[in-house]
């Protein structure tokens, strides 16, 4: 009878590890479900920058011909903006991507002010870009900042 129930008690100890190493087959580990969403969503932030860089270089084209308002350009060019920094991992990459964006911004200024001399447009567009364009300024400063603080 004492062996019996020594026979029963190991089965009844093993079943639990069987029906663990059964289920780990079926479902994938915590690590490996972290890895394949860390895999997707680098993925998907690929695809937005794609579509996004797409979006930008239509609505640039357009605003040159003047068949959009620079409002159209600016907004598709502060999400590719925000798209490039969710995926940047150094502050320097940070820095580079406001840099960027100030430069861009100078250059739309720029026609922006010589259609408004051309009277083909008002000043509102030219001080609109030109309030952006401080914006981006005053982010890359804070980030130059961000940088230089952690680097001390």
């Amino acid at each position: 009878m004492k062996m019996f129930a020594l026979i029963l008690t190991v089965i009844a100890a093993t079943l639990p590890l069987d029906v663990a190493r059964a289920q780990n087959a079926v479902n994938p580990s915590r690590q490996q479900q972290i890895e394949d969403c860390a895999k997707k969503c680098k993925e998907l932030q690929e695809q937005r920058i794609d579509v996004l860089e797409t979006l930008v270089n239509i609505n640039t084209v357009l605003f040159q011909s003047a068949r959009v308002q620079f409002d159209e350009v600016y907004e598709a060019q502060s999400l590719l903006l925000e798209a490039k920094l969710d995926v940047a991992e150094k502050e320097s990459d940070r820095i580079a991507l406001y840099g960027k964006m100030v430069e861009l911004l100078k250059q739309y200024e720029q026609w922006a002010e010589a259609r408004a001399q051309r009277a083909e447009e008002t000043q509102v567009p030219v001080l609109k870009i030109k309030a952006r364009r401080l914006e981006a300024e005053i982010r890359l400063e804070q980030a130059k900042a961000k940088e230089a603080k952690k680097n001390t």
